[in-house]
């Protein structure tokens, strides 16, 4: 018997047929994946993002951010001077018989967690100015930029901080600083709509992009797809960071690199230059916890800065009080004051401020 093609109604009944099914299996993924909440959340808690001609970007100028963390626990607010800093306006000159300090690092820094006024440079603003007896009028230049680390600091410093006459740069660690530092200053953008996107994350495309935003079923594959090639490409070891001589040590001399050209550059105007370690969530019972402080202690002595570690302060306070969010990693406004009143001591200690 001779074969023949079937019909054509045979075949656009396949088609659509084949259409369907496609449709309903992908909606049932989709639903399913929405209602068992298996898709990562979007990150649009720094939704105002522009690129700089310094700087991998900033935060748009005057721009206003209002919404929820990406976790869930909190609400944020963050209102933005015209330079794009969470921070009220200053003049660029200092003002006569004042102490003016810069404020650098990443969103511990600018405070993600807690209300403006809760952030840990506002609160050591205050107690620096709350001294008894006489002393100038304490200033503080809140530089903090989400994702930032040492290189991008390096580079706020030199084309916009130093125009604020510091008399003091004050530069915050977290140990991140080392693994951002190992994926480089490229790795992560602004996209068009503003949010940060990794190098990686950009190369889906428009169409990758727009199923990421609005598809939980493709965002939790592309979102594997993308860590993935973050990891062929850039290996990251977290416990390298607290050995010497691991994975990152390469990292870590570039991360002191940038410190003593800040040093340099702060030096060159007759400021002095203090970093500040502020830990990752504790608990912090492990002795390699201790290898970022007796690193860049070491380095500060030898480069004629200083340093000063909130994490004796913030362990002995956890157990009296919650100091950070449980899923978003950083501070709430408990532990942003004990941070604060840490480095408070610090500076005193040193006789680093009037």
């Amino acid at each position: 018997m001779q074969w023949r093609w079937p019909h054509f109604r045979s075949w656009r009944f396949a088609l659509f047929y084949g259409l369907f099914l496609v449709v309903t299996v992908g909606a049932g993924v989709e639903i399913a994946v929405r209602l068992m909440h298996r898709a990562p959340p979007l990150n649009q808690q720094f939704p105002g993002m522009v690129p700089d001609p310094y700087l991998p970007y900033r935060p748009a100028p005057n721009g206003v951010w209002i919404g929820p963390s990406a976790s869930g626990e909190f609400s944020f607010e963050a209102r933005h001077s015209s330079l794009g800093l969470r921070d009220v306006e200053h003049s660029a000159k200092k003002p006569p018989g004042s102490f003016r300090i810069l404020g650098l690092g990443d969103s511990f820094t600018y405070g993600t967690g807690a209300a403006f006024e809760d952030t840990y440079l506002v609160r050591l603003e205050g107690l620096l100015n709350q001294r008894p007896g006489a002393h100038p009028k304490t200033e503080i230049i809140k530089a903090g930029i989400p994702r930032y680390f040492p290189e991008p600091e390096r580079l706020f410093l030199e084309h916009y901080g130093l125009a604020f006459e510091p008399d003091l740069v004050i530069v915050t660690f977290t140990p991140n600083d080392v693994i951002d530092t190992h994926m480089g200053l490229d790795a992560v953008k602004p996209s068009e709509d503003g949010f940060l996107m990794t190098r990686e994350a950009s190369e889906l495309g428009g169409l990758g992009h727009w199923l990421f935003v609005h598809s939980h079923a493709a965002r939790m594959a592309l979102a594997k797809w993308v860590a993935h090639r973050i990891w062929t490409r850039d290996p990251i070891f977290w416990n390298d960071v607290y050995v010497a001589n691991g994975h990152h040590e390469k990292s870590w001399e570039k991360v002191e690199e940038e410190y003593r050209r800040m040093a340099d550059l702060a030096g060159s105007r007759g400021a002095r230059l203090v970093i500040v370690q502020i830990p990752e969530h504790g608990p912090w019972d492990k002795p390699e916890f201790s290898y970022p402080a007796a690193r860049l202690s070491a380095w500060a002595a030898a480069n004629d800065a200083f340093f000063i570690d909130t994490l004796p302060a913030l362990a002995a306070a956890s157990s009296s009080e919650k100091l950070y969010w449980d899923t978003d990693p950083h501070c709430n406004a408990a532990g942003y004051r004990v941070v604060a009143e840490a480095v408070n001591q610090g500076l005193s200690e040193h006789g680093l401020v009037p």
